[in-house]
């Protein structure tokens, strides 16, 4: 895809074909970063690219264009395994994403790799991509910002709660709290490390709280294995988690009629704009209230 400032660069980590990685960069256009200057620009870097880059960079694009200067011009780079193999795309995000070694029955993928290497994919992309294409663009290290959608929601989360360091930006949609028997809602096995100071955005599609409500339809067996999960009301414990940590400023969203197959590009154009308005922007919350109903008033909902 042909994307205005966008390329794409393969980088090798290592010698197994697991360890190469495809790095989009997408920089604001020429034309409407013209007020800000030549840089640095601020970056948010993007888990499963092969499927959020595109999209977001676009969406960047857009926004930017109709911000009246109300929005800082952001680079997006999209960090995504160097395989057009859909199967071993699944087993590696499985592997790559998530922080422990636990098997969930929610995790509809093949597991060739394992579970449990997302301390490794932060290594990578703080110690590598990261640097690598911070020299060859200008982008601002000291701030960077980190996005991710499902497992990419869950290392998002799981980064910030844990080792936020070199973040300033958290973007996380729809993310995966039920990994490992809820994780990081559970202060005992998570504490949540506190960071200097952190700008959050989460989001979470209403029809997300319950599998049966879901689009496309599943198969019964599939709504049996998915029994129970309910991403809204995980969202909103671990927005009530962030929210006691000094320094972390949280907007966590419910985005009506959206979920799991349809949020992403709503809930990524809200996230930037909340998380790169400039100071021109008019106070207070851009878009509507939607925060978490409570299940009482869900519960029986068709």
């Amino acid at each position: 895809m042909e994307l205005p400032g966008a390329v794409q660069y393969t980088l090798v980590a290592g010698g197994e074909p697991t360890d190469r990685w495809h790095v989009a960069v997408a920089l604001p256009p020429p034309n409407l970063r013209k007020a800000a200057g030549p840089g640095p620009y601020p970056v948010l870097y993007l888990l499963d690219g092969l499927f959020t880059f595109a999209t977001a960079a676009q969406i960047a694009h857009t926004t930017l264009a109709y911000a009246a200067g109300q929005l800082r011009p952001v680079a997006v780079v999209g960090i995504s395994p160097a395989t057009d193999d859909l199967r071993r795309l699944s087993a590696q995000r499985a592997r790559d994403m998530t922080p422990t070694s636990a098997v969930s029955g929610y995790l509809q993928v093949r597991t060739a790799y394992g579970t449990g290497g997302a301390d490794a994919t932060l290594d990578l992309i703080r110690d590598v991509i990261a640097p690598y294409v911070e020299s060859a663009h200008p982008l601002d290290p000291a701030d960077r910002g980190l996005a991710g959608f499902s497992l990419g929601g869950l290392f998002t989360c799981w980064a910030l709660a844990r080792r936020p360091e070199g973040f300033r930006r958290f973007l996380a949609v729809s993310p995966s709290l039920w990994w490992d028997d809820h994780l990081l809602l559970d202060p005992r096995r998570t504490p949540i490390a506190a960071p200097d100071a952190a700008d959050v955005y989460l989001a979470v599609g209403e029809l997300e709280d319950a599998p049966h409500r879901s689009w496309p339809v599943m198969e019964a067996e599939m709504l049996r294995t998915l029994s129970g999960l309910d991403m809204v009301a995980d969202l909103a414990a671990f927005t009530d988690r962030l929210k006691r940590c000094p320094g972390v400023g949280v907007r966590s969203e419910v985005i009506p009629g959206e979920q799991h197959a349809t949020v992403w590009p709503a809930a990524v154009t809200r996230g930037l704009v909340h998380l790169y308005r400039t100071d021109a922007a008019p106070p207070g919350a851009p878009f509507p209230d939607t925060r978490p109903v409570p299940r009482s008033r869900r519960e029986g909902t068709p």
